[in-house]
């Protein structure tokens, strides 16, 4: 620490003292072929390097110092200090003022441009800050790009401090980022008066920031709501749809039963009966899709992500279809196991429907493909078609594909039922973003 404080001493003094004097020295031996203008010229030039390197108190004493050496060695009677010419008086007190003047303008300048340094460094920091916020989409990567910043322009140690107010140290200051605060930067106590623009602006586009990603996440919320309203409506439709068909039927079969005036034979009855049993099944399996519907919660369900494999989508997928389980297994070709990320429980849903519709309206081969693509995960079922569709009156198909496309929009996916995809094939595509 010493050299440290006394290198800088001695090269003020010498720059002082010995360089006029090394000035007057160097000239000396031309004395009389140059003036004693030409050598306050020369002083001058030093001075005003001597105020631009270490300010004007010592380039003012510099100045003393040159006029001095110029009475002792460049004016008659040489070596005295006398003066017997009064003009040498004037040139030394021009000479005197001019070295003082070139000093304090020199000192300005040198602080003006001393001050436009630290302006255009403090703007440079707040315009990385502000692009590098901008940047970041999470609050932690932002606190923690904010602090990293902050401590290689202001050359210390900041943080910034997420959840409840740090413990107050005396040697640091801690600024409160937003109201109520969401953060809280801690620097030290002497940057704070020092840098007060950089920290206050960067206290400030913290606080945006976290108001900007509270309304980015409360439109997604709005967003997510709105698709959710949409989807509940496309239920609804489809429910009434589904529902009060086959009721429809067992309602008229029922009638024609009940009818005393109505003479049946015994095998239209037993047709009439027939159909009541058929369509009670088909709303015996609209009631357990709707039993579904429920366990998704499709107004209110909050995404469970969780990491789990292929496999066990399946197995999960196969339990929920039990009475047709052994026939989708013998019916299902599947992929090599892969890892998936999501919600098992509404994913099982969504598979058991795709599968089920393609036992019921496709062909074999059924091929199962499941896995990551980048930031994406996928579902993908393909079957061929039927070459002759039996007609089939009040089957209501759409409700399993609504489910489909509900539990796609909770994971903010999506789903498509592709009927050209290949000649002959149908394919159903559920992706997710991770």
């Amino acid at each position: 620490m010493a050299k440290a404080f006394k290198l800088p001493y001695l090269a003020e003094l010498a720059g002082t003292f010995l360089l006029p004097l090394v000035i007057i020295l160097l000239c000396l031996p031309l004395r009389d072929w140059i003036s004693p203008t030409d050598v306050a010229m020369l002083q001058l030039l030093w001075v005003a390097w001597q105020a631009q390197q270490y300010g004007w108190r010592w380039a003012s004493l510099t100045t003393l110092v040159s006029v001095l050496m110029l009475n002792w060695c460049f004016v008659p009677p040489y070596y005295t200090f006398d003066v017997h010419d009064a003009s040498f008086f004037i040139s030394f007190v021009v000479m005197v003022l001019l070295g003082l003047l070139i000093s304090l303008l020199s000192d300005r300048s040198k602080q003006q441009v001393k001050r436009l340094r630290y302006a255009m460094s403090q703007t440079r920091g707040m315009y990385m800050l502000a692009k590098g916020l901008g940047q970041r989409q999470d609050w932690h990567k932002q606190c923690a790009y904010a602090a990293k910043l902050l401590s290689r322009r202001l050359g210390a140690a900041v943080q910034v401090v997420m959840g409840p107010a740090p413990k107050a140290v005396a040697e640091h200051a801690v600024l409160a980022v937003g109201t109520p605060a969401a953060a809280w930067i801690v620097v030290p106590q002497s940057f704070l008066s020092s840098h007060p623009t950089l920290l206050h602006t960067a206290q400030s586009l913290l606080a945006q920031s976290y108001v900007r990603l509270e309304l980015r996440e409360k439109a997604q919320q709005d967003r997510m709501k709105a698709q959710l309203e949409q989807q509940k409506a496309m239920l609804l439709r489809s429910l009434s749809h589904d529902l009060r068909t086959p009721l429809a039927t067992i309602m008229g079969a029922s009638s024609m039963l009940a009818d005393p005036e109505l003479h049946l034979s015994t095998e239209q009855r037993q047709q009439q009966a027939q159909n009541i049993y058929q369509q009670s099944q088909i709303l015996n399996q609209h009631f357990e899709k709707v039993l579904e519907l429920s366990k998704a919660q499709l107004t209110t369900h909050q995404i469970q992500h969780s990491d789990f494999s292929s496999d066990d989508l399946v197995a999960g997928a196969l339990a929920r279809r039990g009475d047709q389980a052994a026939e989708l297994s013998t019916y299902l070709q599947c992929s090599t196991s892969a890892p998936l990320k999501g919600d098992l429980e509404l994913l099982e849903i969504a598979l058991a429907n795709m599968l089920e519709n393609a036992l019921r309206h496709g062909a074999a081969p059924c091929e199962l493909s499941m896995g990551q693509t980048g930031s994406h995960c996928f579902v993908r079922l393909s079957n061929g078609v039927k070459s002759a569709a039996p007609a089939a009156r009040d089957k209501g198909h759409g409700l399993g594909l609504n489910i489909c496309q509900a539990v796609a929009a909770l994971h903010q996916g999506k789903f498509e039922l592709h009927t050209q995809s290949e000649p002959g094939k149908v394919t159903a595509a559920l992706e997710w973003p991770l």
